[in-house]
């Protein structure tokens, strides 16, 4: 059996995450953790065991009461905004059978592909995927699975967590990538919701560095892999695209630095959410 962990805080939209992830064919329990009475009351209309919280503690507190109420022998992990497309947890749980692997890592892929932010979100999942391909272990919950035990908990401020979850499964086996777990993912739709996710993840490196010495990802190794989204340029308003992308992610990066750095905010004052990403 698994146990599949969905997160949740203000998810009108959780009925289709919960549809998909329940017509899955694998047997398994499902855990929804949300501190909102509108998500907790949709998601008693499945059948499903939902943890109500008196009050908002943030992911990664959510995602340690999934770890100590499950039962099964993997926990997958997803998000409520997200859905898997039909036959992903078989192909996300096949990788299990070596006994080496720790961790599996799902494929996202967005929805919403128009327009320039929609275009910054394909460049930048496929860069990722990519990336996967050839032997990165980035690690996303936007669908993923580890053997129980590898994680007993996750510090109550973790920025990132699903780059703690990967640093910690990596200390008790190998990551591998499904890229046939595919699971959709709506990319933020304003500028506004595009830099409080980057911002969020950025300062999220920061932290991991400080917490485990390094970090795979910095604006320094973001700045020398710049030439791969040339690659992506296929008419002249791509050229502006990826010009304001750049930009953007610049001013992430210096507003993630003054956040964690020189303003030493905590997760209730990074973690903002991205509005446009639900539904």
């Amino acid at each position: 059996m698994i146990t599949v962990g969905i997160p949740a805080l203000k998810e009108p939209g959780i009925s289709k995450c919960l549809k998909a992830i329940l017509r899955e064919p694998v047997k398994k329990e499902v855990i929804v953790v949300t501190p909102d009475e509108e998500t907790a009351r949709i998601a008693r209309r499945f059948k499903v065991k939902v943890i109500k919280e008196s009050k908002r503690e943030g992911k990664p507190a959510a995602v340690n009461k999934i770890l100590k109420a499950a039962k099964g022998e993997f926990i997958v992990l997803t998000d409520a905004d997200m859905h898997v497309k039909k036959g992903s947890l078989k192909f996300l749980l096949k990788p299990f059978s070596d006994k080496g692997v720790s961790v599996v890592c799902g494929h996202p892929e967005i929805t919403n592909k128009r327009g320039m932010i929609g275009y910054w979100g394909k460049v930048l999942y496929d860069i990722v995927h990519h990336q996967r391909l050839t032997g990165a272990s980035h690690l996303t919950t936007n669908l993923c699975a580890f053997r129980k035990g590898c994680v007993k908990q996750l510090p109550r401020e973790a920025l990132i967590d699903d780059y703690v979850i990967g640093l910690e499964c990596l200390k008790k086996g190998r990551f591998v990538y499904a890229p046939k777990a595919i699971v959709y993912v709506k990319f933020p739709e304003s500028i506004s919701d595009f830099l409080k996710q980057r911002v969020r993840t950025f300062a999220g490196y920061m932290q991991v560095k400080d917490w485990y010495g390094g970090s795979e990802r910095s604006l320094g190794q973001e700045a020398r892999g710049a030439r791969s989204v040339l690659s992506y340029v296929k008419k002249p308003k791509h050229l502006l695209y990826i010009g304001l992308l750049a930009f953007f992610r610049l001013t992430a990066w210096f507003k993630a630095f003054y956040n964690y750095r020189f303003k030493k905010k905590d997760l209730k004052n990074i973690w903002v959410s991205a509005e446009s990403t639900k539904g």
